[in-house]
């Protein structure tokens, strides 16, 4: 489901600055809480892909950095859940091995904006 992240407790509305672009270097993630609920979001950048998830695991719901930061693969392809090593593909959040295989990331659509921030994209009309 396309929009899984709209139905979390505390979500961003769509249009919601997250953070400036600049604040996610080529081959790093950023971790954030997001809002008054504290909504869990990880902010990643490799190999051209600027792409955000829910941080929940979708095997146990925790944050993947639930256990430390150790998140982002050295080759920067893969997410690891440093609860139990799950791992999802950075491009798409697709499960690639362990308990995330069958299952995906709840990817949140995002777009840098004319001024360099990092917005919550807002979905476009079919």
């Amino acid at each position: 489901m396309p929009d899984a992240w709209k139905s979390y407790r505390g979500a961003p509305a769509e249009g919601t600055i997250l953070c400036d672009a600049h604040d996610v270097g080529e081959g790093s993630l950023k971790s954030i809480k997001f809002g008054p609920a504290d909504f869990p979001i990880l902010i990643v950048r490799s190999a051209g892909t600027l792409a955000a998830y829910v941080n929940a695991c979708p095997h146990q719901y925790l944050p993947l950095d639930h256990r430390g930061e150790n998140v982002l693969s050295a080759d920067g392809t893969v997410l690891r859940c440093t609860n139990h090593s799950a791992r999802f593909r950075v491009q798409d959040g697709t499960g690639v091995e362990g308990l995330g295989l069958n299952c995906a990331l709840d990817a949140i659509p995002i777009v840098v904006d004319d001024d360099g921030r990092i917005r919550v994209h807002a979905a476009s009309a079919a």
